[in-house]
């Protein structure tokens, strides 16, 4: 604990919002939040809940109505069977992976996680006593995993593979034919998988996402981490979801039950009016961060005349800089420009850094107008 690092991203945010708050105007591409209106059906079940006039304890596992909803939404979308007993509702997305490592790790066991990697899974296995073992991927090979890769390096102190698809840093989508692949190797390996699959509405231009959950053959040493903060443009409310087998699922609500005591009461009714119409809500998200996505790349390749093809999945663009230090690099630029950017050291990646094309319309643009000006050499 001693040693435990905070998020680069929560700490550009932090940068960024203490120069907001004394007058300078950030442009803000570091945080990966969808910053568009809840969808009315959000609130209009949150408006109702308030009018209920009290607000008990929520039940440690989740509304039953809210675990039978989102049980119902992947069983429609993958063609999975998944009880209520198999379903827990938690703290974010991030809480749903925190706990699952919780309750898979002994000390020493080893987590296998492709890199670039979500900044915080790193510190996550080690709070649970594991060990973080990256497996770098390259850009000509689209940032993904391998079952050459993967096969490479298993130890026999492997115990979980933590597979992020659509992948944060880099919109790296997995085909079925490359699951099938690394889920078959997995298998062989004796892993557990956990699948991080909080982007899997945020997929774009006609690509097809496909779930871990989708192989009935795996899906006993299975968890799945789903979220309604990017999905359903909900990140505040902080509500997430893990699936997987009857007996993990009731350790993490034993865990859950000695930690969070749950989700806000609150926030489960808002979830259940999202879920309800999930199509609708999810759809409406997408269509909004499409449009960000498209203003982006098309400024993006008109002001530093690139040819950019943004990555099929998720709300980032990850690039490679000419520096070498990229927290030096993102501190400069958000002095000089006073652009926002996440550092590529933080998702195990030097020489890179993140945007995240999820502000307004209008934030996006002048940000990248202002980068442009104050960039007086060839950075990307």
């Amino acid at each position: 604990m001693k040693h435990l690092t905070p998020s680069p991203i929560n700490l550009i945010s932090a940068e960024a919002d203490r120069m907001k708050k004394s007058g300078i105007h950030v442009f803000n591409f570091s945080a990966g939040d969808p910053i568009l209106n809840n969808h009315p059906t959000i609130l209009e079940a949150a408006k109702q809940a308030l009018k209920e006039a009290i607000s008990p304890y929520a039940p440690v596992a989740g509304l039953i109505e809210l675990r039978s909803l989102a049980s119902e939404w992947m069983n429609r979308r993958y063609q999975t069977k998944y009880a209520v007993s198999e379903t827990i509702v938690t703290c974010g997305g991030k809480f749903g992976l925190y706990s699952a490592l919780q309750i898979l790790l002994e000390p020493g066991d080893e987590v296998l996680i492709a890199a670039p990697y979500w900044v915080s899974y790193p510190e996550m296995i080690r709070l649970a006593s594991g060990v973080p073992c990256p497996i770098k991927t390259t850009e000509r090979e689209h940032w993904k995993l391998t079952p050459e890769s993967l096969k490479s390096h298993l130890t026999k102190k492997s115990k979980v593979l933590l597979l992020n698809n659509a992948c944060n840093p880099t919109g790296a989508l997995y085909s079925k034919d490359e699951l099938a692949k690394l889920l078959h190797v997995a298998s062989e390996a004796n892993l557990t998988v956990i699948s991080d699959e909080v982007y899997s509405e945020l997929v774009f231009e006609g690509h097809s996402f496909v779930s871990c959950s989708s192989f009935p053959q795996h899906r006993s040493r299975t968890i799945v981490i789903e979220s309604c903060s990017k999905n359903f443009a909900m990140a505040g409310w902080r509500v997430g979801f893990a699936f997987g087998p009857a007996e993990m699922i009731s350790n993490m609500i034993a865990l859950q039950s000695q930690s969070t005591t749950g989700t806000a009461l609150i926030s489960q009714k808002a979830a259940i009016g999202a879920l309800l119409h999930a199509d609708t809500v999810s759809s409406y998200v997408r269509q909004a961060m499409q449009r960000s996505r498209k203003l982006f790349f098309d400024t993006w390749n008109r002001l530093f005349s690139t040819n950019v093809t943004p990555a099929p999945s998720a709300l980032y663009f990850f690039t490679k800089i000419q520096e070498e230090d990229s927290v030096a690099f993102c501190k400069q630029l958000l002095d000089s420009s006073h652009v926002a950017l996440v550092p590529g050291i933080g998702f195990g990646m030097e020489k890179h850094v993140r945007f995240a094309f999820t502000d307004q319309e209008d934030e996006l643009l002048k940000g990248l107008e202002a980068l442009k000006k104050n960039t007086k050499q060839p950075y990307f």
